[in-house]
């Protein structure tokens, strides 16, 4: 587990939410739920991968309405990858994929 990006994650994620929960219900109510687990990231606390399904949220972008915000989406992405132990070779790969096809750098494995 990466210290740093999951520190990063955290602090992104919470910008977020603040930024959206000043005017979205479903924002604010994501960042209660979330409160714990990116204030024990931000310090430095976890040390051990949290299984995925232990990171709640996922909820508030596949049926409530804040996956309208792309930004906020991706941050919740970013910061549920570093608090479950990272990124995989296999989800990296797969991320360097979709970036070649939008035209962006080539895979780094291929």
């Amino acid at each position: 587990m990466d210290q740093v990006q999951l520190r990063k994650a955290a602090a992104d994620m919470e910008r977020l939410l603040l930024k959206y929960a000043a005017t979205d219900q479903e924002a604010a109510l994501l960042h209660k739920s979330l409160s714990e687990l990116i204030g024990a990231a931000r310090r430095g606390e976890i040390t051990a991968a949290l299984e995925w399904r232990g990171v709640p949220g996922a909820y508030w972008f596949t049926e409530a309405h804040l996956a309208q915000y792309a930004d906020l989406e991706e941050a919740y992405a970013q910061f549920k990858i570093e608090i479950t132990g990272g990124e995989t070779p296999l989800l990296r790969k797969l991320r360097n994929n979709e970036r070649s096809k939008r035209g962006g750098r080539p895979p780094e494995d291929a």
